[in-house]
């Protein structure tokens, strides 16, 4: 029977599976069926249009053996497969991997090709390796580590898998990656890269690099000692005995603290580092009274938001306020108006004393003595699949997992040492008022209160006033990757400060990009309280400069696109709001998250 693609291109699922008793009989591999080898066979049979193939990969990557997957893998390094159902399929046996540990049948050394590929199959092709360990692949994954001209998100993965595969010349690499003549930011992870391979390295090449340099960024390395089983103690034990700078202590301080991590004798020693009490003093009854009449009849609730706000503190990082922010605490858009002030004082001193049971939190052991410490989102009998404080999802195999805990709130105990009492007289307060009536009520408004910055724009918006092709503003702007772009946060009210840009601009100039979803196709206005040396794109579209721009939006996602320079606005910020002109059928939300 012949199926013709564009016949079997409509088709549903389920009539997919009808089909497969009607393709060839001819076993792929007569050594070892499963459950998919009909939908092998039908793969192999040719008859599977592009626009289809994707769906059935992923389908056999889900139950497939080895040798099944093995079989998708030789056609992805024969490049038979190609764009987008290349990607898909190499997403799909990573995916294999980390819920049913499955390795490809066959030859995994042709890996290395996959990974001089072009995004996004090269990056796809570091983490096999690493998952893998394919130990073919580690002079390739040396040369992107220790190259100046790798990228960071592939520097990164490339570090990892080189941890993964483990072995001499991996110690070397990294070890090379924490000298001196390296970039502060580079040897830091060179550092968190050792943790792994050998602590007791990484612990003598980590407090080298915090003695030696205020500059770079320590969180890759203390979030590798949190890691692992053992480390913190260790690294605390040889903190006893070197002095760091202050100010690098309190980054890795608040770096604990903001994944919820208050461990003992680590606090301890990076706040005497500090130069910070690692005192946990409770309050008496008397003083929490005073504290409590203080926050009603002294605390500024606009300060407050300023201290919710603040990057040490990280309440934005697990918080959403008008579905802007993190999605791994609770929203506080409406805590105020449900939650009395001595509730909210509690939560903040005493975190782990009232934990509501969706933000339980889990501590799982893995049996390679990883912590991995979050909010269980799923679990079956195969995986955990787990949410930490960044709000990343990790796969756990249940097969990896030693032990396992509850571990109290994601927020620690502790963080208030990073506040003055005036400070935490007025963050309170502002939390108090959230979703009552007045300035801090529950926005109604389509406001933007998720925007994304890009962290370098592209030249063709740089170098010219005018229109860019729309095909280039579409791949380079568009289409960037989520890693071009670093969420920032409007006020309750809907402005973004631009004193909080000003450190993601090197020329006065900051991209800025927020989503739409529509639901009903029709008109849709935007407005923008000043367009003042502003450049607006709706998707690839140029609008005039204008407060109000009006256009007609098709069902789906759109991105609404702003150049502004700073250097030449003299208000604070970026407000804006999408609506509904009279007479439009349009039905559209704001996109917020994280």
């Amino acid at each position: 029977m012949r199926i013709r693609p564009r016949i079997f291109s409509a088709l549903s699922l389920s009539a997919i599976t009808l089909l497969l008793s009607l393709a060839s009989h001819e076993p792929v591999f007569a050594q070892s069926q499963s459950s998919v080898s009909p939908m092998m066979r039908l793969l192999k049979s040719g008859r599977v249009p592009a626009s289809r193939q994707g769906t059935i990969i992923e389908l056999i990557c889900r139950k497939g053996n080895p040798e099944e997957l093995g079989y998708i893998w030789e056609q992805i390094v024969n490049d038979k497969f190609q764009g987008e159902v290349k990607e898909k399929s190499l997403l799909a046996l990573k995916e294999a991997f980390q819920n049913r540990k499955i390795i490809p049948a066959g030859s995994l050394a042709d890996i290395s090709k996959l990974i001089d590929a072009k995004p996004p199959v090269n990056q796809i092709a570091i983490e096999l390796a690493g998952l893998w360990k394919v130990a073919g692949a580690a002079d390739k994954l040396q040369q992107l580590a220790l190259s100046a001209k790798t990228g960071e998100k592939s520097r990164t993965a490339a570090i990892d898998a080189l941890v993964s595969i483990g072995g001499p010349e991996s110690i070397k690499a990294m070890r090379k990656l924490t000298e001196e003549n390296s970039p502060p930011d580079i040897r830091y992870l060179g550092a968190a890269a050792l943790v792994t391979l050998d602590l007791k390295q990484a612990i003598t090449a980590g407090i080298k690099i915090m003695s030696t340099s205020k500059e770079g960024d320590p969180t890759p390395f203390i979030a590798a000692i949190l890691d692992t089983q053992g480390a913190a103690d260790q690294l605390a034990a040889a903190l006893s005995t070197q002095k760091i700078p202050e100010d690098v202590a309190k980054k890795q301080l608040r770096y604990m603290y903001s994944v919820g991590r208050s461990d003992k004798a680590l606090s301890d020693a990076l706040s005497k580092a500090a130069g910070m009490s690692n005192e946990d003093k409770k309050l008496t009854e008397e003083e929490f009274k005073k504290l409590l009449a203080d926050v009603i009849a002294h605390g500024n609730a606009e300060r407050g938001e300023q201290i919710f706000r603040r990057a040490d503190l990280s309440c934005m990082k697990c918080h959403s306020i008008s579905k802007a922010g993190g999605e791994v605490g609770p929203d506080l858009s409406p805590i105020g108006a449900s939650s009395p002030v001595d509730y909210l004082v509690r939560s903040i001193l005493y975190p782990n004393q009232a934990v509501k049971e969706a933000y339980q939190t889990y501590v799982i052991v893995t049996i390679e003595g990883k912590i991995i410490r979050g909010i269980i989102v799923d679990r079956n009998e195969e995986r955990v699949l787990l949410k930490d404080a960044n709000g990343k999802e990790i796969i756990i195999p249940v097969d990896d997992i030693d032990d396992e805990a509850e571990g109290g709130s994601l927020m620690p105990q502790g963080l208030t040492k990073f506040l003055t009492r005036d400070e935490l007289i007025d963050l309170v307060k502002y939390l108090s008022v959230l979703g009552k009536p007045g300035p801090y009520a529950i926005r109604s408004k389509p406001t933007i209160q998720r925007w994304l910055a890009m962290r370098e724009i592209p030249n063709l918006l740089l170098t010219t006033n005018e229109n860019p092709d729309e095909e280039l503003f579409e791949e380079q702007i568009l289409r960037a990757p989520i890693t071009a772009f670093v969420p920032q946060y409007a006020m309750l009210a809907g402005l973004l400060p631009f004193e909080e840009l000003k450190s993601l601009s090197s020329d006065s100039k900051i991209l800025l990009q927020a989503e739409l979803n529509v639901t009903e196709p029709g008109t849709v206005g935007v407005r923008i309280n000043s367009a003042q040396d502003t450049r607006i794109w709706i998707d690839s579209h140029r609008l005039k400069s204008q407060t109000e721009n009006v256009f007609e939006l098709s069902k789906g996602v759109h991105k609404l696109t702003l150049l502004i320079d700073l250097s030449k606005r003299s208000d604070q910020g970026v407000q804006a709001e999408f609506f509904k002109p009279a007479g439009s059928k349009a039905s559209f939300t704001v996109v917020g998250g994280k």
